[in-house]
């Protein structure tokens, strides 16, 4: 009330020194003294807005604070009212847990009756397991008993297995020599039944032929003999060039009557030399691999200037049997189906009867 008093006195001072109304005479001094106090009066007038707008900004925060503090009371309310319903379950849960408290007791009494059932049955188990024990060490008792005779029998049935085995060594090696001697046997009859053919080669194949005139001619024309030989059967054989067609012909097998005439008919065979025929006994196939291995061996005994004589599939040197291994020999296992020397039949045969004997009397 007093700063408005004030203001009103220095407006109407202002008037009086602006507009004359005023019984004194106007000064520089007046005039400078009414502006200090205008200016000491709005000063006061700033600070006092500055109060007022330091008043409203208090205001607006308690505003705020009280926004806050009304939010924070109803988050206390929710939240007091969850307590309550968690007080309302707890007392429910409360009541279950004292429903399931009687429960466990009824339980424990139960147990306690089952626990005295268990002792007696426990009892009775230890009885059981004092005769499993008697009654276990008696089975290891039989169980040894038994191992012992089994050991005994293992060994008897080794012993009469390795004599078992031996006997059928024996005869295994019997059957083998009875095999190699029914192999000689059957090479010896293939050999007889082969010994008066002879193999002709190189001589054309044409169609419609007539093998026997052919052999005849051959004989006639190319080894100068021209009396009529006696010839059983004569055919060809084997694979070749198809008839009427180049190639290699196939080669021809005949058959003489008599010896003599094979004879005469190998004895002329020198005038082939270097001619594209051939003319050779026929053999088995087994005497025939066992020449050939022996043919090497042949040229080279002639080539030393031995005297070399070929006899099925023995080689004589000198007049003596050729017992060494020949060039390129098959291996040992069928060594004996090709290689049929007098000594191999010969030492077979001795064998055999040593084991004969050997079995017959032990």
């Amino acid at each position: 009330m007093a700063s408005t008093n004030t203001v009103a006195e220095l407006i109407n001072e202002s008037r009086e020194v602006l507009y004359g109304e005023t019984k004194e005479c106007v000064t520089l001094e007046n005039l400078y003294q009414l502006m200090v106090g205008m200016n000491e009066r709005l000063t006061t007038i700033e600070k006092g807005m500055l109060q007022v707008t330091q008043i409203n900004r208090t205001l607006t925060t308690m505003v705020h604070n009280f926004g806050e503090l009304k939010t924070k009371v109803s988050k206390v309310e929710s939240d007091v009212n969850k307590l309550k319903s968690k007080c309302d379950t707890t007392e429910s849960d409360i009541a279950s847990i004292k429903n399931k408290n009687a429960n466990i007791d009824r339980d424990m009494k139960q147990m306690k009756k089952d626990n005295s059932e268990t002792n007696r049955n426990m009892q009775g188990l230890s009885d059981f397991i004092d005769d499993f024990r008697a009654k276990h060490e008696s089975n290891v008792k039989e169980v040894s008993g038994i191992r012992t005779a089994m050991s005994k029998a293992v060994n008897d049935f080794e012993d009469m297995s390795h004599e078992l085995k031996q006997e059928i060594k024996v005869s295994i090696n019997e059957v083998k020599e009875e095999n190699y001697e029914l192999k000689d046997t059957i090479i010896d009859l293939q050999c007889r039944s082969m010994k008066n053919n002879l193999i002709f080669t190189g001589l054309r194949e044409p169609e419609n032929e007539n093998t026997e005139n052919m052999i005849r001619g051959f004989i006639k024309d190319e080894l100068h003999i021209y009396h009529k030989l006696e010839l059983g059967n004569v055919h060809r054989f084997g694979t070749g060039a198809q008839p009427g067609k180049r190639g290699r012909p196939r080669p021809i097998v005949a058959r003489f009557i008599y010896h003599n005439d094979l004879a005469m008919v190998m004895s002329n065979t020198y005038r082939l030399k270097g001619k594209q025929y051939g003319v050779n006994k026929q053999f088995p196939e087994a005497i025939e691999q066992a020449r050939k291995s022996l043919y090497p061996i042949m040229k080279e005994m002639k080539a030393e200037g031995h005297r070399v004589r070929l006899v099925r599939d023995i080689l004589y040197v000198d007049g003596v049997i050729y017992n060494h291994q020949p060039l390129n020999s098959p291996s040992p296992n069928n060594r004996r189906e090709v290689l049929n020397t007098p000594e191999d039949y010969q030492s077979r045969k001795r064998r055999r009867r040593e084991s004969r004997n050997s079995t017959d009397h032990p």
